[in-house]
């Protein structure tokens, strides 16, 4: 669906936001919910795979919030601007450098650690069903969550393009392109300890788009798995400030 964002669909907006972000997880943690409550009554789960299944049923219900929010902006009337497919065009520029001072890419030391996490919770999901343990679920979930992690390492390992780039004019990300330095209101990288584990994100504000309007980021990037992740601030409040120098 399309949206104006504006009066005319602005009913429609907070229904479909609260339907989507919240009402959609809490129907599939019922679901799911549901169908290990029947398998268990109809003694096809054990106990042990009974109990599993329902804090299983959160992991996807968390997965379908956080990616369904990401499509939603609060407004500072408390109203809710759907931004999927957005673009900051506005702002960017076309005069991106043919060099840049610095060029940030995934650390190959924790996206190896990844791999090989993943791949030992394949080998553990694939032992525990082999020894003719009493449960179906654990391996299962097990050996999924394990492939999953081991694609996210072994995709980093070969991936070698950069996810952050930082030049005299501006700053380069996949999302918002190459953006000067005169475009950009505020870079900073903060530790976001709202999950299970903490992560580490810069923070790129806009000028003139709807973000700022809301006084929010126009993209937060995870540094977390970057290598040289510490030296980012250090670099982006330098290029910037002499930015500012040359201008003024």
């Amino acid at each position: 669906m399309i949206y104006t964002n504006d009066e005319a669909d602005k009913s429609i907006r907070q229904k479909n936001f609260y339907l989507t972000v919240y009402v959609l997880p809490i129907a599939a943690v019922a679901i799911i919910c549901g169908l290990v409550y029947s398998a268990s009554k109809a003694n096809y789960l054990t106990r042990t795979d009974t109990t599993y299944g329902y804090v299983f049923s959160l992991t996807p219900a968390l997965l379908l919030y956080a990616f369904n929010k990401r499509n939603w902006l609060k407004m500072p009337d408390g109203t809710y601007h759907n931004i999927k497919g957005i673009s900051q065009t506005n702002t960017v520029t076309v005069n991106e450098p043919i060099e840049y001072e610095a060029e940030y890419f995934y650390s190959k030391k924790e996206k190896a650690t990844s791999a090989l996490l993943g791949l030992l919770m394949v080998g553990i999901g694939i032992w525990v069903a082999a020894i003719g343990a009493k449960t179906i679920l654990v391996p299962i979930v097990t050996v999924i969550g394990g492939l999953f992690l081991a694609y996210i390492g072994i995709k980093g390992l070969l991936d070698k393009t950069a996810k952050l780039k930082l030049a005299k004019k501006g700053i380069w990300t996949k999302k918002l392109g190459f953006v000067d330095w005169n475009n950009v209101t505020k870079a900073q990288v903060i530790e976001d300890r709202s999950g299970r584990t903490p992560q580490t994100i810069l923070e790129i504000y806009l000028k003139g788009t709807v973000f700022a309007e809301a006084n929010q980021p126009d993209e937060r990037l995870i540094l977390t798995d970057i290598e040289d992740k510490g030296m980012v601030e250090t670099v982006v409040g330098t290029l910037m400030s002499k930015r500012t120098e040359l201008v003024t």
